[in-house]
């Protein structure tokens, strides 16, 4: 594939992103026991997930700045501090350092449909967790028809999770002014140009997170009534 071709595909796929948004699946995938919800700044709403797969936490806002370059989009997640924490950073993957990609149809390696997830945790993300499909079939070499149900089919209970090129934050070792990137629409892994290209980006951060004490609205309740009967107590009390 071209790059031509690849960018006339990225501009289909915007207008497909605005048109079709896809939803929590229940039972695909394994994200409803994998994907913990993590609440950072007690405000009793889900900030991020504790991966318990990768030992990662991913940021539950998969579009915070939009469309960015890799320079851009790498350091802004560097630069995040968010519920605390200041080490969130893109996702990663592991380049072979093979020269060249066949796009590896039947998958199995670092570029192409159905690559490893054990070395890349966007694929993981998506085929693993979320249970999506690529567009050419596990094996199938030849792919001249799409399997069914391809594409960003689950977005679990992330939040703005777009049909979309997202950004690695990792360089294409055989060439620094690229870098590694994953499309959710075709389930794809590969590399384009860093200042030129313009991805999302999802940051994420190493293990879990200690999320804010958020008190239960029983616990709230139990304790306002203690207040206000001490306070009574007290009123009455004789001088």
């Amino acid at each position: 594939m071209t790059r031509q071709t690849k960018w006339v595909a990225w501009l289909a796929t915007m207008v497909l992103a605005a048109a079709v948004h896809a939803a929590p699946v229940s039972g695909q995938g394994t994200w409803e026991t994998t994907l913990q919800a993590r609440d950072l700044n007690g405000d009793s709403v889900t900030d991020a997930f504790y991966d318990t797969a990768l030992n990662i936490t991913w940021l539950r806002n998969a579009n915070v700045n939009g469309l960015m370059n890799w320079p851009t989009a790498n350091a802004w997640a560097n630069g995040l501090s968010f519920g605390g924490y200041t080490d969130w950073r893109l996702p990663t993957m592991v380049d072979t350092g093979a020269p060249g990609c066949n796009w590896t149809l039947a998958g199995g390696t670092d570029c192409g449909y159905n690559v490893q997830t054990a070395t890349s945790e966007m694929a993981h993300l998506f085929y693993v967790s979320l249970g999506n499909k690529a567009f050419c079939a596990p094996g199938d070499a030849v792919c001249a028809v799409a399997q069914a149900g391809f594409g960003l089919t689950n977005t679990g209970d992330f939040e703005s999770l777009v049909e979309a090129f997202y950004w690695s934050g990792l360089e294409y070792a055989l060439n620094p002014s690229d870098a590694w990137y994953f499309l959710n629409t075709r389930g794809i892994q590969h590399f384009d140009a860093q200042n030129t290209s313009l991805f999302f980006a999802l940051a994420v951060r190493p293990g879990d997170v200690v999320a804010a004490a958020v008190p239960e609205p029983q616990a709230v309740a139990l304790a306002l009534t203690a207040l206000g009967a001490l306070a009574l107590v007290r009123r009455r009390r004789p001088r």
